[in-house]
């Protein structure tokens, strides 16, 4: 039985349902034969992975200044020391991050709107108080900027985190498109040891659309302030599509990247072990990740060792690993003596969800030969003598106490899908949170998806552990900042049945006062109103 993205082994392939764009009543999700693809990467022999630039901190501080603008192909991009690249943050706990942030993207001059773009820190436990990480208020007008000023937590768990625009209404555009970038604080060695010395990957994955960005944007901004009136149609199923409903045929409006490239090939010799890490940077495709069918081991999820949590084990034998939109997974993988294909497999979203179809993303193969072997360093390598910073967190570290609060959140959507709600509310930035929490204090949050397509929950600021999904208890509570949240039900009366996922949310750490948001990561969803805020006080 395998384990998804979000922890419980199995329990997600009951709920999520299958590829063939039907009802999520399955028990099962379809295997989907990767014979086809395997040979093919195999073949086409790519170039090798390209590795990522890394800001690294020195003297505990990292100092960078990041520009958005247009690139050649007049998509979005970040530059960087004059380079068009979304650099690695490299830190450790106790460091900080300094970041100018420059907007030089253009007005949307048709409509007399300024595009105004942000930074949001995933994952990273900081406050949400300007210039800490603040997505609400804290904005760069085209030719302006604005400084943040992150302290990475010195309970901030090890691992992989990521950077990203987040600008209310454009940002499906603005991830989509590249702008985004991974952030790893180090010291997973000291959580697991089985990582230690072992060479690294940051992998990151993108799925930018193939439509002119610009003209995507501008529309983006008209449907937004309602130019544009939204179509009023129903959707249909997918099942009912032009397609026939196969939702595992080849793709026509995006194409999956791996650090930049269509392929690439990942060097592993035969019998090493390495720590891949992998962040899900698409607006809003998953990827269901395996290699050739062997077993992978997991080691952490959303930045923190699986290990953290009290009772769980340093690795989880994985066949393959769904990870949904702004997750992030870190495993280990032994290289074969024979080419293995990196494959993503079908990933079904609900009847009137988007079905992500298998693609290739690239080959591990033996790099032996090649002259820059030594381009990835290993952990040993890199900063052996900054692991001993780490410390024990008093909250990653222990149990969730019991719950002082319980909530419910529904996910809905009108017929049309144009517009997307959290308990019957769009996203107001001057409307007052829909909750208050209060810090020191944990809460019980159900999660109830009102709609035929999988939503993704994620909360800045905090992790949360899983409960039960539809009355399951999880059999791998583990922290995470992403989940998915399964499409509603036909029961054996033919009735809709609503999914329900229960998070044990942590509000126990007295850095995370504010006001914050909480929303689905499907990006296009957020930017049409499924997000709400919430103020620790």
């Amino acid at each position: 039985m395998r384990l998804s993205s979000v922890g419980l082994a199995g329990v997600l392939a009951v709920v999520l349902g299958s590829c063939s764009g039907g009802s999520t009543s399955s028990n099962t999700v379809p295997a989907v034969s990767l014979g086809a693809q395997a040979p093919v990467s195999a073949a086409v022999n790519p170039a090798p992975l390209n590795v990522i630039p890394e800001a690294v901190s020195v003297n505990a501080a990292v100092n960078l200044t990041l520009q958005a603008r247009f690139n050649a192909e007049n998509r979005p991009s970040f530059f960087w020391n004059g380079q068009e690249v979304a650099p690695t943050i490299r830190v450790r706990p106790g460091d900080t991050i300094n970041l100018t942030f420059v907007n030089a993207l253009p007005e949307f001059c048709s409509v007399g709107i300024e595009t105004d773009a942000n930074l949001h820190f995933h994952g990273m436990h900081s406050s949400p108080i300007p210039p800490g990480d603040n997505v609400i208020t804290t904005k760069a007008a085209p030719g302006g900027s604005t400084g943040y000023v992150i302290h990475v937590n010195p309970d901030q768990p090890p691992g992989l985190y990521w950077y990203h625009a987040h600008v209310h209404g454009l940002s499906a555009w603005e991830v989509g498109n590249g702008l985004a970038g991974a952030i790893v604080v180090e010291g997973i060695g000291n959580y697991v040891p089985q990582t230690a010395g072992l060479r690294e990957r940051v992998i990151v994955l993108r799925d930018p659309p193939i439509s002119s960005s610009f003209l995507a944007g501008e529309q983006s901004v008209l449907r937004r302030t309602g130019t544009v009136t939204p179509s009023a149609t129903a959707r249909k199923p997918l099942d009912a599509d032009s397609t026939g409903g196969n939702a595992c045929s080849p793709e026509t409006d995006m194409t999956p990247t791996i650090n930049g490239a269509r392929l690439a090939s990942i060097g592993i010799r035969p019998g090493e072990t390495e720590l891949i890490r992998v962040v899900n940077a698409a607006s809003h495709r998953h990827f269901d990740l395996t290699v050739d069918g062997q077993q992978l081991q997991l080691v952490s999820q959303d930045g923190v060792p699986v290990s953290m949590y009290p009772g769980e084990p340093a690795m989880i034998p994985v066949s393959d690993i769904i990870i949904p939109p702004a997750g992030r997974a870190e495993f280990l993988l032994t290289g074969s003596r024979v080419p293995a294909a990196l494959i993503s497999k079908c990933f079904g979203s609900g009847p009137v969800g988007n079905n992500d179809p298998e693609v290739a993303l690239g080959v591990f193969t033996d790099d032996s030969h090649w002259p820059s072997h030594s381009t990835e360093k290993t952990q040993s390598e890199r900063h052996v003598a900054r692991l001993a910073s780490v410390r024990r967190s008093p909250f990653f570290n222990s149990r969730m106490p019991a719950p002082v609060q319980e909530r419910i959140v529904h996910f809905q959507e009108d017929p049309t899908g144009n517009y997307l709600y959290l308990n019957g509310q769009q996203y107001n930035a001057n409307a007052p949170s829909m909750f208050t929490a209060h810090s020191g204090t944990t809460e019980e949050w159900t999660l109830e998806n009102d709609t035929e397509e999988v939503h993704v929950f994620h909360i800045h600021q905090v992790h949360f552990i899983v409960e039960s999904v539809n009355g399951v208890p999880n059999p791998s509570p583990h922290w995470l900042d992403t989940i998915d949240l399964a499409s509603t039900g036909i029961g054996v009366a033919g009735q809709i049945i609503p999914s329900q996922t229960k998070v044990l949310i942590d509000f126990r750490d007295p850095v995370i006062r504010g006001t914050f948001v909480f929303h689905c990561h499907i990006l296009d969803h957020e930017d049409h109103g499924m997000m709400a805020k919430i103020t620790v006080l």
